[in-house]
Parts: C-alpha cells; structure tokens; sequence
C-alpha cells in the first residue's frame, strides 16, 4: 500500500479471510437465454459473511430485467439492479466488497466505479448502496449471422450514508454477435455529464452474457 493512500486503504492492509453462505432466489421466464425476445428475469442475491473468517458482512442484491418485443426481429428490454451491504459486528465493509458502479454490466461509457463515491486523493472507493438502471433496443443487422446492433441509455450510481446521491448518465450504440461459441459485445458509450479527468467515451468490449 502506497504511503499516500487514504486511511481507508490503508487500514485493510493485509491478509484477511471470508467465510459466508449465499442464497438466492430468481424466477425467469425468458424465451431465450442468450438472445431474449420475450420474458423477464428477476432475482433477489444474499452474502451474509461471518461464520468463521475475520471478514463480516451482509450483501443483497435485486435485480429485474424484461423484454418487450417491438416487432419479429426487434427487442426494446430495461434492467434495474439495486444493491445493499454493510458490515456486521463492529467490522467494516472490505472494500472489494463495495459496489464500484461504471463499466460494461452498469454504465457504459464510464471507468470502473467512476459513478461513485471517492476518497481524497481521486481514488474511487466504491458505495454500500448502488442504483442502476438500463433500457436497449436491440435490432438485426445480418439476420442469418446472428449480428445485431444495439442503443443503449444507462443511468445509475453508487453512494455511502454520508454522501450524494448523484446520478451519472450514459447513452451510445454497438453490435452484439451470437457466435458459436456464445455472445460478443463491442458496444461505445458517451459520457453526458462529464466531469474534470473524465474521458468523453469509452468503447468496451466483452465476451459472455448481455447484462
């Protein structure tokens, strides 16, 4: 650790263990798994951490996501994710344990936790409790190959008891590819209220699920 680090980082210097359970629930009615016409998903995600282990935490997470089909071949879907955690037993949250909200599976466009909270130095931290959501209409461009373009407009952010709940906003296309050996994403998102150090996009690329 850096001797410029804050003294949140700093004092998770270490070698620390988690032991915990993590049940949940999910219901999903979607006509397709890797390429949703129809349908929704919904889940509800639990972390409880402290039996054994020197990390002790609560952790939840809910999520929802549908699919509304506008026409044969074309899908508009919206997500909302909200998340919740804390620490336990006079033990604070691991800060790998925060919720860093920015990137592909939040909001493109921005860096990882760039929607969030932090520290002194310009260091993102990461928040207890995050907000995300996500609407896309999803079109063909090459039916037979599987090739599909994609808008997006994502909103969302993570925060602390003790800071501002500000919502950071992203908007930007892409093509998405059902290959044979599963889904490719190469999406660029638009940073709408950029701030000092902030780039004005990103491009992202990724391999696997669509949310």
């Amino acid at each position: 650790v850096q001797a410029t680090a804050s003294a949140g980082i700093k004092e998770q210097e270490g070698t620390r263990t988690t032991s915990s359970i993590s049940p949940s629930l999910t219901r999903d009615t979607r006509d397709n798994f890797l390429d949703p016409h129809t349908g929704s998903q919904n889940g509800v995600y639990l972390t409880y951490a402290g039996i054994g282990g020197s990390n002790k935490f609560f952790k939840s997470i809910a999520e929802s996501i549908w699919y509304f089909p506008v026409s044969e071949m074309t899908t508009f879907s919206v997500r909302g994710n909200y998340g919740y955690a804390v620490g336990l037993y006079g033990e604070k949250l691991p800060l790998y344990e925060r919720f860093y909200v920015g990137g592909m599976y939040s909001l493109r466009g921005l860096g990882f936790g760039e929607a969030g909270p932090k520290d002194e130095n310009g260091v993102v931290t990461g928040g207890t409790k995050k907000v995300i959501f996500n609407a896309e209409y999803t079109f063909p461009l090459i039916p037979a190959a599987r090739l599909k373009g994609v808008m997006f407009y994502d909103l969302g952010t993570s925060y602390d008891d003790n800071s501002d709940i500000r919502f950071r906003k992203t908007a930007g296309c892409g093509i998405r590819w059902i290959s044979p050996i599963g889904p490719l994403r190469l999406e660029w998102g638009r940073n709408l209220d950029r701030r000092p150090g902030e780039t004005e996009g990103r491009w992202e690329f990724t391999f696997g699920t669509f949310f």
